[in-house]
């Protein structure tokens, strides 16, 4: 779902945390704030909408800010959770297509 109404402040203070489970075992987590994130909102909206328009609005998405490092690798049937303390859990599945 989509959260509105917040102020940048109260929104910099969640957090967002990354797992991914393999065979029922975490094999990577990490978490980080959204307050490491270096621009403003209006800052990151402002460089959107230089060279676009968005008549009926847009959404910004920056990506967690928690990565595996170079060796790591997926599998099929890993599964990515990303929360958001403010919003909630997505799971994600990996797939070999």
């Amino acid at each position: 779902w989509v959260v509105l109404g917040l102020s940048e402040a109260e929104v910099r203070k969640w957090t967002i945390g990354v797992e991914i489970v393999r065979d029922g075992e975490t094999i990577f987590s990490g978490e980080t704030s959204i307050n490491n994130i270096k621009r403003t909102f209006d800052e990151l909206v402002d460089y959107l909408c230089r060279s676009q328009t968005f008549p009926q609005g847009a959404m910004l998405l920056t990506g967690t800010g928690v990565v595996p490092g170079d060796e790591f690798s997926l599998a099929p049937k890993d599964v990515i959770r990303i929360t958001i303390s403010g919003i909630g859990t997505l799971d994600n599945f990996v797939e070999s297509v």
